[in-house]
């Protein structure tokens, strides 16, 4: 391989033998090196082919600010979950994931913490990308000597979660109109419009996603929540669950799916969230 660009001592850009730019990692690949310059196969750890070009971009300006602590970690952490879930995960979770983990690791070293609010959601909905994320938490904490929480591994999850879903396939675009009926439910019956900047919105349109793939793949959940907490829920936020009751009756009857009251327990107090702040 001849190098093209050298992003730092242990990446550079290249090109396979089609002609195609690639991006190889390896320790010291590039130390004392330069531009057209040679290197072996063998000092190659990790070859990253990302199809889209916008991509690949972004990927290169992250890397060359980066250990390549972080990129074997998350390379470790993508294979692991590849296998774990036997399939192929979209090109941008090399670049989510890696940053996500240099941004943790910088985050608890300075004492700050970021709790998850979509935690129950996930351990309950997507109980394998949970336990790659927890198998990522105890990954990163041998490697960088740190000690994060339960939280980290539902924010890798969902990393992992979006990595599923490519949304140029027909599935994505039925996604998106689900999402956007169920945001027409919330803004008529409880008469509010979205703050799109805000977390609360992010969050809830997060947990449409997965909830709008679960409605397309027909994966039930079960009815798990205590019942005292279900009432006292549909009693304190009596408008909120009028709302998610409009939502589960429009899925029942348009796409033929069972919205279990777990799912209405969340979709309750997601949108309560919007109220309170109406």
């Amino acid at each position: 391989m001849i190098i093209r660009k050298i992003l730092n001592n242990n990446v550079v850009v290249t090109e396979n033998a089609a002609g195609r730019e690639i991006v190889a990692m390896g320790r010291g690949i590039a130390f004392k090196r330069r531009v057209g310059d040679h290197i072996f196969d063998s000092a190659v750890e990790k070859i990253y082919t990302i199809s889209r070009a916008d991509m690949m971009d972004r990927f290169k300006e992250l890397v060359a600010s980066l250990s390549i602590d972080y990129l074997q970690t998350a390379n470790n952490i993508i294979e692991y979950a590849e296998t774990k879930l036997d399939c192929r995960l979209n090109d941008s979770v090399y670049i989510s994931l890696t940053d996500h983990i240099h941004m943790a690791v910088h985050r608890i070293r300075n004492g700050i913490l970021i709790k998850n609010m979509m935690l129950l959601d996930i351990k309950r909905f997507y109980e394998k990308e949970f336990q790659i994320g927890q198998y990522a938490v105890n990954l990163m904490n041998q490697k960088f000597n740190v000690d994060l929480p339960d939280d980290e591994a539902g924010f890798v999850a969902l990393h992992i979660i979006d990595a599923q879903l490519d949304f140029r396939q027909p599935m994505a675009n039925r996604i998106l109109n689900l999402i956007e009926e169920i945001g027409s439910v919330v803004r008529m019956v409880c008469r509010i419009d979205f703050d799109r900047e805000s977390m609360n919105y992010y969050r809830f349109i997060t947990h449409l996603k997965f909830f709008a793939k679960r409605v397309f793949m027909h994966q039930e959940s079960a009815d798990e929540i205590d019942n005292d907490m279900g009432d006292m829920i549909k009693r304190k936020y009596s408008q909120a669950y009028a709302c998610a009751e409009k939502i589960a009756a429009l899925v029942e009857r348009k796409y033929e799916y069972r919205v279990s009251s777990d799912e209405k327990f969340y979709l309750t107090i997601h949108i309560a969230k919007f109220l309170s702040k109406k």
